[in-house]
């Protein structure tokens, strides 16, 4: 689901790219993989940053920020400072 949500993205189909990436979350949330739900976030945030949605697009790198940091995700958490610079 993550890597077809990340081909929706890039393709600029944002609906579906946000779709999957959710699912992909829900599906990591059930199985305790927070780090990777962190990483979706961060495309989550993209998205929401690219369909004029900055408020939201922070506020999901402010919750992506707090499960990478809990869970010792470093790269996850450089992913997300350099995603809030960009948005």
């Amino acid at each position: 689901m993550r890597h077809l949500g990340i081909a929706a993205h890039m393709a600029g189909r944002l609906d579906e790219a946000r779709e999957r990436l959710e699912e992909s979350s829900r599906l990591r949330r059930e199985v305790g993989a927070l780090p990777g739900v962190a990483a979706n976030m961060v495309g989550l945030a993209y998205i929401a940053a690219a369909q004029d949605r900055r408020a939201d697009a922070l506020a999901t790198l402010d919750e992506a920020h707090a499960i990478a940091q809990a869970h010792g995700a470093h790269a996850i958490v450089r992913q997300i400072e350099q995603a809030r610079t960009e948005i």
